[in-house]
Formats: structure tokens, sequence, C-alpha cells
């Protein structure tokens, strides 16, 4: 969109490949054909002189190397390990792994929930196609309230005939190393009920958490201090906010890099901004 509108673009890209998250969804033969949005979007870069810088992960001083007026931070999130009742989980792995093929999927597997969206039953699927053995819980009432029906039918298809159990209305407490085993403690919302349960692997889809600190870093050097004036944005109008006037460029960022959102989400964030720089 920056492009079309006649601003020289570049793109720094710490992947060696464009798509980000796309990529993983993509990765599902069911929903392979996701990556046509990166596709087109490719294309029309390619038709609009977007230059791509990838496997460069961009430090402040490589995007003041650019002399850049505007900045967009879209650089995504991670996913989230830290349950809220305890500390970091050291001994757990996220549904990213599992969808990438960066950790094989162990023979009894807890998938926990969080979330409720597509990585908790992709990776449950592919546990299940290689074999595991797989509860899947979450402290809903219900499992996957993010996945609507059209899409959840498929995922339930290929799951009923596998090892695969739905617990719902329990709370992941905790995770401790038992020798070769991770003991989960298990709790409920509505008691104090609990117990203790072991497992092979722990998995979490636990949504993901902004990877700012670029944003962060550039901030001091920006003119409007990273700030967007939400009037303007809902109005289509220019962005004018001025905190630093010995700033050099202005910084926004847009989709995960913000919080937690979906695609839909994340593409008209750069939409409803760009369109109006």
């Amino acid at each position: 969109m920056a492009a079309e509108r006649g601003h020289d673009v570049t793109v720094l890209e710490a992947a060696a490949d464009p798509g980000g998250q796309v990529r993983l969804t993509a990765r599902s033969p069911r929903r392979k054909e996701m990556i046509g949005i990166i596709d087109w979007r490719m294309s029309q870069c390619a038709a609009h002189g977007v230059e791509f810088r990838f496997n460069t992960w961009a430090e402040a001083h490589d995007v003041a190397a650019l002399a850049p007026d505007v900045v967009i931070i879209a650089t995504g999130g991670l996913p989230n390990t830290e349950l809220f009742e305890g500390a970091d989980q050291a001994d757990v792995v996220t549904s990213w792994d599992i969808i990438s093929g960066d950790v094989k999927p162990a023979d009894n597997i807890l998938i926990y929930d969080e979330a409720g969206d597509h990585p908790a039953l992709q990776a449950a699927e592919i546990a299940a196609n290689a074999g595991a053995k797989v509860e899947i819980i979450t402290p809903d009432r219900t499992f996957a309230p993010d996945i609507m029906a059209m899409n959840l039918v498929p995922y339930m298809r290929s799951l009923q005939d596998k090892d695969v159990t739905f617990t719902v209305t329990r709370r992941l407490l905790d995770v401790k190393r038992t020798g070769n085993k991770l003991t989960a403690t298990i709790g409920t919302d509505y008691s104090d009920h609990a117990y203790e349960k072991q497992y092979d692997q722990i998995v979490l889809n636990y949504g993901t958490l902004p990877l700012d600190d670029l944003y962060f870093d550039l901030k001091p050097a920006s003119t409007n201090g990273g700030a967007v004036n939400h009037d303007a944005l809902i109005k289509g109008r220019t962005q004018a906010i001025t905190r630093n006037k010995l700033g050099t460029f202005q910084l926004f960022r847009i989709g995960d890099a913000v919080s937690a959102r979906n695609t839909h989400a994340a593409i008209y964030d750069a939409l409803r901004l760009v369109k109006d720089i």
C-alpha cells in the first residue's frame, strides 16, 4: 500500500522468507491455500518496487542507516510460555514448535489451550497423526471458541478416530519435571480442586506477546514518540503528532507487535494506517 501511494519502501525481514505466522498456518495441508495471502502481496510488492532484505534481524542502528521518514514496526509476537499462575515454564514447548517441525511430538502429550485459536488444534492434528496420545485441556467451557464451525468440523473429523481427549474447565497451574516425565498440576476456575498428572510433553497454546524491543529502542528518535492519533486514524486523516522536534522519523507499530490478533486484523492495521501516510 505504501509503495502504491508512491513511497520508496524497504522491508527488513528477519526470516529467510516472508509471511511470519501465515507460513505456520499454511504448513497444515488443509490450510495450505492461506499462503496465497503472502504470495499475492509479494507479487504486488515486486510490481511496485519494494525492496526486501531477508535474514536481517533489524536493530535500531540498521533502521537509522536507511534515514527513513516513516518506520512501521511489524515484528509480530512470540509464543507466551509464562503461566499467569507462575514463572516461565522452561520445560514446555509451544504449539508453534510442533507446527513448524522444530520439535517432534512425544508419545503422551498435554496440549494446554488458553488462546482458543487454530494453533492448538493444528498441533493436536500433527501429534495425533504421528501416533501420539493427546489430551487437549482448556479452562473454557468449550474448546477452541475462536474457531468457527466450518473450520472446526474438519479438525474434529481428523481427530475423532485418533487417541485424542478433550477436557474442558481445567486450568494448568504448574509444570515440574519428574525424571523423564513432566508433572502437570491441573485445577479449575470453579473450585479449589486440583490434581497432578504426568505427560511426556506439555505444549502451550497461550497466546503471543509483542516482539516490541525495536519499537521501544526507536521511540526516542521519533517525532511522534511512537504515538498514534486515534481520532485521525478513524477519520482517515494523516498522522501529525509531534512530541519530539529533534526526531527524524514517524514511528508506528501494527499487528501482533501491538497485541495478539488474527490475520485479518493485522492486515487491517496496516491498511488503515498506511492509506493516509
